[in-house]
């Protein structure tokens, strides 16, 4: 396939490369067919991922990722064994392909879970510390493997010092801006004509000049800078500074929404942020969100409840800025980590955790001590997930248990931190007028005993978590893969650590060769170039379509291998679900396959006869080579049939000379 990609680009015909090649009976001609590539193991669709598109962090499902991205500058965080931190790395390809069977739930002795198929591989450790490594497949894993878990994070912080909230700034909105003290010194300074030009006349200068604002657009084409500025939406209403001074004050308050705060829409459009906290020995809490916000010249309003003390903000800019710019949810049930904390230095990611386990969190001791623990709880699985990672940033392992209290309709994630080295490296956590005693607390024991669910083997290193159980469950719907080439793993829900997917093809040889310590990077190789022929063949399709929007596209073939019903890891379900997922309508037909595919195509139509699939067709795509498709009077019926003569030749097959000259537009591969 790497030489048929090289051939289309120099011009040459793989076919006469491949002939010439085999010659050598060295070589020989068997294995030397270019096609569009073989399937693989993946992960369910709500397993996610933390990957940086276009420098901009955000931690993602690989449902979410494969919709969002575009196939270039994508990396994702990943591991090299042997390294004691994650870093990003490179993506080659992401991959969708619909699935029916048996899909595995990896259960950790830490309560962190991940769902593959069964053939899925997995990194891992004995216990003892060895750094020999192996790689199992996700149905032979048992209660004697151990699986990493990422600690830390490699790499720099690029953590701006401020934070715009224009952005927020909505385009159907007339926004007022109040100016520092200087741009106000700078517009007296205009010429009346250079006002004129910028659409401020004599008498809009005036009242500029008495209220000391100016709409947003004003600002801009009289060439004033927003900075320091104040914005507003109603010219006595709320003003918010165009800037916010990003320091640890803002990731406490930010953590303390987290665990406290919502956001509410009212009639007439009207936005309010709230934080809500108990009436007794949380006042500390409320001055401390008022004085943030006063910071910024933003008045808050605090008042009582029967059961709470609120602290609201109303503002349409900053309630937008909050949820739409940050990214923080408007509810309990939503609520998730902002994607910038994961780009900050490690003292404002314990200034947000702070805050969130304050709010939400206690700690208590053990039998009466002198042992500690910290809890949290939440009911968004997206805020567990995330604070489990950025825990882990801080060299933190928490467990997690799973369950619902009384009355309650949704699960609650418990998220826990045991152990008195860890309550130690995790004490700002604790509210300040607690620390001194859980520290006291902790240092009368006489032996620290090493935790049981997971093993650091040497300091700084990765942290391994032992497997407890596997689930396994039927499942049908969509399954997700990526490669990352440079380490071959990717850091999954959780922060497990897990291996690429690899088709089942090779899975003998990859795990072999992982026994043994040995890098094989070829199979690395072979994972790529396989996945980039799905990618050409799409590419090939929008060379003569275009967008594939509506398109109708028949796929000829469904089978891996031709005189077999076989399904499994087959090329037509991946493409088909490509197909689907930009936007073309898919048809298929295989002689003998179709009743073993039927419903695992996705929203694909099934029929009966070739000339079925064919009919109306804007292209098709040979995708598993039987002999019925190259007795196809393509000439004739099939070229009267479909509505647009494209052919992507996946596997060769056909005649290439004759369909030219039959009028096709054909496009094999490497040719």
């Amino acid at each position: 396939n790497e030489i048929a990609n090289v051939s289309e680009e120099l011009g040459a015909d793989v076919k006469e490369v491949a002939r010439g090649m085999g010659l050598d009976d060295r070589i020989g001609p068997k294995f030397l067919q270019a096609g569009i590539g073989y399937g693989g193991s993946c992960f369910a669709p709500d397993e996610t991922v933390l990957a940086r598109i276009h420098g901009r962090t955000r931690l993602l499902t690989l449902e979410r990722l494969y919709e969002d991205w575009r196939e270039d500058d994508l990396e994702v965080l990943s591991w090299v064994a042997g390294d004691s931190k994650p870093r990003y790395l490179p993506v080659s390809v992401v991959t969708r392909r619909d699935y029916e069977g048996e899909v595995i739930e990896v259960q950790t002795k830490m309560g962190r879970h991940v769902r593959t198929t069964a053939d899925h591989p997995w990194i891992v450790s004995d216990g003892t510390g060895s750094p020999n490594l192996d790689v199992r497949l996700a149905a032979e894993l048992t209660e004697d493997d151990w699986i990493p878990l990422a600690q830390g994070i490699d790499g720099p912080v690029d953590a701006p010092e401020l934070l715009s909230v224009l952005s927020a700034v909505e385009s159907d909105q007339l926004v007022r801006v109040r100016p520092s003290e200087d741009e106000r010194e700078r517009f007296t300074e205009i010429s009346a004509a250079d006002r004129r030009r910028a659409g401020v006349g004599p008498s809009r200068a005036g009242d500029i000049k008495r209220n000391g604002t100016l709409r947003l657009e004003e600002l801009a084409l009289l060439g004033l800078s927003p900075a320091a500025s104040s914005l507003g939406t109603a010219r006595n209403g709320q003003f918010v500074a165009a800037e916010v001074t990003a320091d640890a004050a803002l990731w406490r308050v930010v953590g303390l929404y987290l665990a406290e705060g919502h956001t509410t829409t009212e009639a007439g459009g009207r936005r309010r942020i709230q934080w809500s906290f108990r009436p007794a020995r949380e006042e500390h809490l409320v001055d401390e969100v008022v004085s943030f916000w006063q910071r910024h010249g933003v008045e808050c309003r605090v008042y009582d409840s029967r059961s709470a003390r609120t602290v609201a903000l109303s503002s349409r800019i900053a309630a937008t800025w909050w949820t739409g710019v940050l990214g923080l949810g408007r509810g309990s049930y939503e609520q998730r980590l902002p994607d910038l904390i994961w780009d900050q230095p490690a003292e404002f990611k314990r200034a947000l955790l702070s805050g969130l386990f304050e709010g939400d969190g206690s700690w208590s001791l053990v039998n009466g001590g002198p042992s500690v623990i910290i809890e949290m709880g939440t009911i968004s699985r997206e805020l567990a997930d995330g604070t489990m990672r950025l825990l882990g940033d801080l060299g933190i392992v928490a467990s997690q248990r799973i369950g619902r209290t009384a009355k309650s309709t949704a699960d609650t994630f418990w998220l826990r931190i045991a152990g008195a080295d860890q309550v130690e490296r995790a004490i700002e956590l604790v509210p300040v007028r607690d620390r001194a005693g859980v520290l006291a607390s902790i240092a009368r024991q006489q032996k620290r005993i090493a935790p049981t669910g997971y093993r650091r083997f040497r300091d700084g290193a990765t942290a391994w978590t032992r497997v407890a159980k596997l689930r396994r469950t039927p499942y049908r719907g969509p399954v997700y893969s990526l490669e990352v080439p440079a380490a071959h793993t990717v850091v999954t829900t959780g922060g497990l650590i897990a291996h690429n997917c690899f088709p089942k093809d090779v899975s003998a040889l990859k795990q072999l060769a992982g026994n043994s310590g040995y890098h094989f990077q070829l199979l690395t190789a072979v994972i790529e170039v396989n996945e980039l022929q799905k990618r050409r063949t799409i590419g090939k399709l929008q060379k003569h379509l275009g967008s594939l929007v509506g398109k109708e596209i028949a796929l000829l073939g469904v089978a891996f291998k031709p005189d077999t019903d076989d399904v499994r890891e087959a090329t037509s379900l991946v493409l088909a679900a490509r197909l689907a997922g930009e936007g073309a309508s898919v048809r298929v037909y295989d002689p003998v396959a179709s009743a073993n595919a039927n419903g695992k195509l996705g929203g694909a139509r099934v029929c009966q006869t070739a000339l079925e699939a064919l009919d109306g067709a804007d292209a098709a795509v040979v995708v598993t080579e039987w002999q019925e498709f190259a007795d196809l009077d393509w000439a004739g019926a099939v070229k009267d049939a479909m509505a647009t003569p494209v052919l992507v030749d996946g596997r060769n097959f056909l005649d290439r000379e004759a369909l030219r000259a039959a009028g096709y537009s054909y496009e094999g591969i490497g040719r």
